[in-house]
Formats: C-alpha cells, structure tokens, sequence
C-alpha cells in the first residue's frame, strides 16, 4: 500500500486554533460530491453517523451521508464543491477524518494521509481536525489516494447562506464511479520546442492564459509575494517569450480581487502590436490595451453594470478578429437573483501611419444570454472566422438544494453564433447532469457553412460535437478521454488541404492531473491518436525531522508533481500549437497552521449592429519591441514551473 501525503495550498494568517463556529439557523449552503463531472448521489439512509465520533469534530448531527466503494488500494478521486450566492462571498469546503475503519483516528488532519488519503485544493488552512479550503464565491477541495480499509471523511460547506454537513464513507469493495480508469497513453512526437520559462513558490502563483503574435507569446498568471512564499497577497504577472531567441520578459499589476485561486478570471489576445488583457474583478470587468505589444498599456476600459446594476463579474474572455474587433465576455450574477452572459465589442478608432491602432471605441454592452437562476459559469470560449464571423461558446451550471439538503447539478452547453453583417442565432448544445467547467470553440471557414468545432464535459468526459451549417446543426457527440477528463481546448485548421485538429484536455491518474492530446491529421478521416504531454509523478523523499509539534512523519514520505488547479492554456500560431501550462510540485504534510477568512465583497439589452461592409483582414505592420522587463531565471527546485511547448 502507498501512503499519502496531505496537498494544500496555503495562506497564512492569525490565529490557528479554536473551536468549529457556532451553529446556527441551519440552512442549506450547495454541496456537491462529484466523481469526474457527475455528482455522487447521498444515500437514503443513515448508517455511518454511528460509526463517526462527531463530538470530537464540534459536530451535533450530519445532513446527508454518501457511501462510495472502491477495492483496496486501488487509486480513486473525487471532489467537494460549494458554491455562493451570485458567485460571490465568502465559501468554505471543510474536511476532517471523522473514521479509520470504524476506530476514531489518532490526531488531526494529517491522519488522513497516514491511511493513504490525499487532498489537493486552492487556499487552505488546518483548524484543529479540520483542513479549511476558502474561497469568493466558489471554493472546491479534491480527495484521492488509496486505501486498505474503510475511512468515512467530514465535509462542511458553509456560504454566507448557511451550512450544510455530510459524511462520505470510502468502503472497500468493487469499482465504482470514485476509481480512476487506467490510461496507456504514450508521449506526443509532435513536440517542437518545450522551455521553462518561469518559476515560483509561491502558493498563490497559477492560472495561466495566453496569446501569440509575431514571435511573442505573451503569458498573464497569477503571483504571489516573492519574498513570502506563504503570503495571500496576489499580483498579476505578464510574461513573454521570445521564439527567435529564448528570451523572458515581463511586468506585474496588482490584484485586488478577494478570489484566492478557483477562477481563471483573466485572459489575452493579440494581433501584431495590438496586446489586450481582460481582467473580471469584484464587480467590473477591466480591459488594458497595448499598443506596442505590452510594452506599456495606452488604453484602459472598465464595463461593468449588469442585473439590477450591481453585479459580480467572473470569467471575462476576449478574442480578436484578423481586422482587429475585439470582443470581450463575461458572467454577471446580480441581487435579482438572475445571470447575465454579456458582450462588449470594440474596434480601432485611431491608427499610426503604419495603419497599426492607437485607440479602440466601444460599443454599449449587450446580453448575449439572461437566465431566470443564478448559476456558476464556467469558462467561455469565443472565435471570430477568417471572415469575420463571431461564436461564442459558453456553459454554465445551476445548483439546486432540496429540502432534503440534496444539491442537484445541471449544466447546459449553448452556443451562440452571429455570421458577420447578420443577426444573432443561440444553440443548445447539451443540457446534462454534470458539472461544467470550460466549453471550448474554433472554427474553419466563414459564413453559412461556418464549421463549428464545439468540445465540452459530459458525463463520459470530454466530448466533441461539429457543425457543418453555422451551429443549425450538431454532430453526434464523439468521446474523449475518460470520465475524469475536463477542460478542453479544442484547435483545428485547413492545412495543406487537410483539416488538422487538436483537442487538449486534463485528466486525472493515479498520482494527480496530467495534460492530454487527442490529435488528428485530418479529422474527416477519422483517425486519430490520443497522447499524454504531461505525467503526473509520485517521488519517494526523505524525511528526517518533524514537521510540527503535535504532528508525526508520516511512514513513506514523497512529492506529487501534477498539473495545477486549471493549469494551462493553449492556442494556434498558424498551424502550430503553443501551449503554456502550470506544473505543480507539492512536498509532505503542507498542512496550514493560520486561517484566511475572505471577506464578502459589497455584494436595458442593447443591440449591435452587424456592418454590411465587406470583412478585410488587417496587414502586418512593423513589430514593436514588447515587453523589455527582465524577470529571474526559473529555479528547478521550486514548487511551480511554467512551460512554453510547441506541438507541430
């Protein structure tokens, strides 16, 4: 049997002991239990209580349990996801081993792993037996390992709503929807060129997003306090590679958003001097503008508004036609209780004498989609086609609590599209009992017979549908992957006559997440090759001391190096793939002595005309310098490493 190690991120603040909170009016936060995308349904009766000393972890009674099985010491994952209110406020996920195998556990949270049980997520601290994970508006902790006997783990979730407490019993016994499918995928050899080209330690640092112009790549992630690596300060660093020479250049913002890590809420785009970053903050959405390739930024914009005029932004994207127009999404989720799936778009209003822009004007914002719940969006994916057609891909997930404390999850996956100088036209593309994270597009052609490549999560995993008409019409689904398989980013192109297609995707296996390709040199073929970029890798280490006072080592100390949290990125440079992606070394017992509490931040559709002119792509202008700041070469012993790869 392999022993586990406890994995967090970490933040450290006051005080670090005490009694759990006092309850209160006992209402229902959203909690979720999900294997891969689908949620684990509670059992309807209670058997597990009794074997659970629940004094011990300051709880009177359980609102729900789950049973999951799994054969001994064979790998399994699952997760813990709640959710706030308009996406916003303060959400905690708690776990503590409440069992071992019947008999109460000897400790704190580090028993859990001594029984083979790892748990990986954003911002947490240890509170007595309890491992808090924190979060603004959505928080989510990660359970995996392997174990040789029975274990029943402690969860609570708790929003500015309420609370809500569960027991999950792991018990020994056949496969089932926890276990991780095996996977033989071999190594892509289709990999151009791969450099680390950035380090850090700090927990806050993740979340990659890039662009691609000329040869720059231009790389905005999350940092945190370089001098303390355990800081809950965050910036947000720009970074850019140079691919005729090697070279790293960057530049940082401060952050301000409460969010600790669960939302990717900043992207870019480029065309040849023109940089963009989109930025969703508390409750505006910020688009800084280049003009020279992120040298300096000449141009910000703020959008905010939304239902009832105050509103939450999250998970801002942008995309940049070939002439130039930009258009920037976001969600809003409002006091009314509703969302909003929002567009700006923008186009040049000034130009050099090289016809590069100096100045964008903007349209009013426009709703692209209002639903009657508040729902948890996830990433949305837009293109703009070679003639200048626009398909927004999004996706979202609406939590429903029962009087019976069961959190039921149901995504839908719509597309919209609005062929250039026409109207808009909105597609359902699957509704599911899944919980979404990010639907991904790309495109070939223009017009009506746009083809629309659309991959998204269902309950198997990744799944791909194409539309040869414009989205009037839908494939059926194609699997990718396994059921542990999310995230996708789907990238195809005419090459040579041939429609190469390159869908990557994260995907769990026995020691953590890893990155995949599904790779076809012609998709009408059908033929195709599925390969792992990344491995995820479990290292023996020694350990001689102790990590803590009232903490012992475990047996069989080692590190877990995996993909992050949403830990990469990727896109087309021609016919090429660039990919940066986040991967994750994360040693013994990170176990947080402090607590962060995150603070609750203060908590009519327009138009667009379609132009009748022709689309005419804009030419290349002379390239400007970039981004000139030097940043320190990567340190190989840190815990992150972000890489640039090339895939032909």
């Amino acid at each position: 049997m392999r022993r586990a190690v406890l994995l967090v991120s970490l933040v450290w603040a006051g005080c670090t002991s005490g009694t759990p909170a006092p309850q209160g009016p006992n209402e229902a936060a959203a909690l979720v239990v999900a294997a891969g995308m689908v949620a684990v349904e509670p059992s309807p009766v209670d058997i597990v209580s009794a074997g659970a000393d629940l004094d011990r972890l300051g709880l009177a009674e359980v609102d729900q349990v789950f049973e999951v099985t799994t054969p001994a010491d064979e790998p399994f994952a699952f997760e813990l996801i709640s959710r706030g209110n308009a996406n916003a406020g303060p959400v905690r996920v708690s776990v503590a081993h409440a069992a071992d195998n019947g008999a109460v556990p000897l400790g704190g949270a580090e028993t859990l792993a001594d029984v083979g049980v790892d748990l990986s997520a954003s911002s947490t601290v240890r509170r007595d037996a309890w491992v808090d994970a924190t979060g603004d508006g959505f928080a989510r902790v990660t359970i995996s390992g392997s174990v040789a006997r029975e274990q029943v783990i402690a969860v609570e979730a708790r929003t500015d709503v309420g609370r809500t407490t569960a027991l999950v019993a792991i018990r020994i016994g056949p496969t089932s929807s926890i276990n991780l499918p095996e996977t033989s995928h071999g190594d892509y050899p289709g990999v151009v060129d791969e450099q680390t080209i950035y380090s850090s330690d700090s927990w806050r640092f993740g979340l990659p997003t890039l662009a691609v112009s000329g040869d720059r790549t231009s790389v905005v992630v999350y940092e945190g306090d370089q001098g303390d690596p355990n800081a809950h300060q965050r910036y947000e660093m720009r970074l850019q590679h140079d691919g005729a020479t090697g070279a790293v250049t960057g530049g940082a913002s401060e952050e301000a958003s409460p969010d600790t890590g669960h939302w990717r809420d900043h992207e870019a785009a480029a065309l040849f001097n023109v940089l963009a970053l989109v930025h969703s903050g508390v409750q505006e959405v910020t688009l800084k503008l280049s003009f020279d390739r992120g040298a300096t930024f000449g141009q910000v914009e703020r959008f905010g508004g939304g239902v009832g005029g105050r509103a939450q932004a999250r998970l801002a994207q942008i995309a940049m036609a070939a002439d130039y127009t930009l258009a920037v999404v976001y969600w809003t989720s409002g006091p009314t209780g509703a969302s909003e799936l929002v567009l700006v778009e923008g186009r040049p209003s000034a130009f050099d004498g090289f016809g590069s822009p100096t100045r964008f004007a903007f349209d009013p914002p426009q709703v692209l989609y209002r639903g009657a719940l508040d729902v948890t969006p996830a990433i949305t994916g837009i293109a703009y086609s070679q003639g200048g057609d626009i398909v927004v891909g999004y996706g979202f997930t609406s939590f429903e609590v029962t009087d019976d404390w069961v959190t039921t999850a149901t995504s839908e996956f719509r597309c919209a599209v609005r062929l250039f100088g026409e109207a808009w036209a909105d597609h359902l593309v699957e509704r599911d009992v899944v919980v979404a994270r990010d639907p991904s597009v790309s495109l070939v052609g223009e017009g009506p017979a746009l083809r629309i490549f659309y991959a998204y999560e269902g309950v198997d995993g990744v799944r791909l549908r194409t539309s040869p008409d414009a989205g009037a019409t839908w494939s059926a689904p194609q699997s990718i992957g396994e059921r542990w398989s999310y995230l996708p980013t789907v990238l195809a192109r005419d090459q040579e006559g041939a429609l190469r297609v390159d869908l990557l995707y994260l995907t769990f296996n026995t020691y953590g997440t890893e990155l995949h390709l599904r790779h076809w040199d012609d998709f009408d073929t059908g033929i195709y090759g599925d390969f792992r970029l990344t491995e995820a890798k479990h290292t023996p280490m020694p350990m001689t001391q102790q990590v803590a006072p009232d903490i012992a080592p475990p047996a069989e100390p080692f590190t877990i190096t995996e993909i992050s949290w949403f830990g990469y990125d990727a896109t087309l440079d021609g016919d090429d793939v660039v990919v940066v992606y986040d991967e994750q070394t994360t040693d013994l017992f990170q176990i947080m002595i402090g607590i962060d509490v995150i603070g609750a931040p203060e908590a009519g559709e327009a138009t667009f005309p379609g132009s009748a002119d022709g689309f005419t792509p804009a030419e290349p202008p002379p390239l400007a310098p970039g981004l000139t700041e030097p940043v320190p070469p990567p340190v190989p012993d840190h815990m992150h490493q972000l890489r640039i790869a090339r895939l032909d």
